[in-house]
């Protein structure tokens, strides 16, 4: 691919991608039609994305169904697939196989590590839905609230067992092995650290806005560097392509958890699935509150009331949820939660640019968009 074909595709002209592997070679014997999943549902980005993304989607549900054969114990296994079935687009184990596909592997070998990412992220939601008392996940009922908080409990530890023994069976033989298991294993360390932060920021009046990066990048980001990083190792990339692929995938973690904080307070509430204000009513420390904070001292003194009440009630009530919104658009904050979206959106694409280039490197600047460019 030329240096401008490769810049085309990376402002959205619709390149036609070479198809390398004619068959999806998964690790074991997993069969499944390669064309099954309409890719209609992405339809800003160009054809030739939407095709692959379709069909290494494909690839992932099969193997991810493939490896829950078990039936037994059905309280079990089954709210394991409960949690499991319902995954929306799958971008974690996508991202593993595009970074693998970027630094010169087969994208299908690094399938079965994505599936392993997929259930150890699902094992986090698990918990969190607990912690949060969530009655709902994806539009379904939560484990714990389907079944109970016990069931919930064992079958977010079985899930983090299932993904070890996946990554045992499929992968002990290469000769990077450990540095897999470390990978996943300080990454589960960082999310469970990056969680015990946002809890403990519910609880103080003031976070500074480098606390703030700092709770997302463990709790948000660092599955999705996961996912580069375990790609890149399973590809057998350089230090230098891995150094790239995780920039990328950090800095593209944070920007989608500063999107996912505005759209909370400016989407539609019917395409959102939830009510508009939530976090403000729940009374958490997103980049919109920990930003009009460290800016509060240039608020006029209504602003700054409206601020302390949202501080000593944990929270707003809903119907004063439109009024810190109002406060949001009205003191730039709104605005600097764009830009910086937009900051970290260039830096990820920046850190592409150390990659080779290839249909793979262009499918990752794409992957952003799809992210980066919701609307809910």
């Amino acid at each position: 691919m030329s240096k401008a074909l490769s810049h085309n595709a990376e402002v959205g002209v619709a390149l036609k991608f070479a198809e390398p592997f004619r068959t999806p070679m998964f690790i074991g014997s997993v069969q499944a039609s390669f064309h099954s999943v309409s890719a209609a549902t992405i339809t800003t980005l160009p054809t030739d994305f939407t095709h692959y993304y379709a069909e290494y989607k494909t690839a992932v549900e099969a193997t991810l169904k493939a490896a829950l054969q078990r039936t037994e114990p059905k309280n079990l296994l089954e709210p394991m697939r409960h949690v499991l079935s319902n995954g929306g687009k799958r971008i974690r184990p996508i991202l593993t196989m595009l970074a693998c596909g970027a630094v010169g592997g087969n994208p299908f070998y690094a399938t079965m590590g994505g599936v392993v990412i997929e259930v150890l992220h699902n094992f986090t939601l698990v918990h969190d839905d607990i912690m949060d008392a969530a009655p709902l996940r994806r539009g379904l009922p939560t484990i714990h609230t389907q079944w109970n908080t016990s069931v919930a409990i064992l079958s977010g530890d079985a899930m983090m067992a299932v993904a070890y023994q996946l990554l045992l069976k499929h992968y002990a033989h290469i000769p990077r092995f450990a540095e897999c298991a470390d990978l996943v294993t300080r990454a589960i360390l960082e999310i469970c650290e990056g969680q015990v932060y946002d809890m403990e920021f519910q609880e103080r009046d003031y976070i500074s806005m480098a606390e703030y990066t700092m709770m997302i990048e463990k709790k948000t980001a660092r599955m999705l560097e996961l996912c580069a990083t375990l790609g890149t190792v399973l590809g057998n990339g350089s230090a230098q392509e891995f150094a790239a692929l995780k920039t990328f995938a950090r800095s593209v973690g944070i920007a989608f958890q500063i999107l996912d904080d505005i759209l909370d307070a400016t989407a539609d509430a019917a395409a959102l699935g939830k009510t508009i204000g939530g976090d403000i009513i729940e009374g958490k420390k997103t980049f919109l509150i920990t930003h009009a904070l460290e800016h509060r001292a240039s608020m006029n003194s209504s602003d700054n009331a409206l601020l302390d009440e949202f501080l000593q009630g944990r929270g707003l009530q809903p119907e004063r949820a439109k009024s810190m919104i109002a406060l949001f658009e009205r003191n730039g904050t709104l605005q600097a939660g764009r830009d910086a979206v937009a900051a970290y959106t260039a830096q990820a694409h920046r850190a592409l640019e150390a990659l080779p280039t290839s249909e793979y490197r262009t499918m990752l600047h794409h992957f952003s968009t799809m992210l980066l460019e919701r609307c809910y």
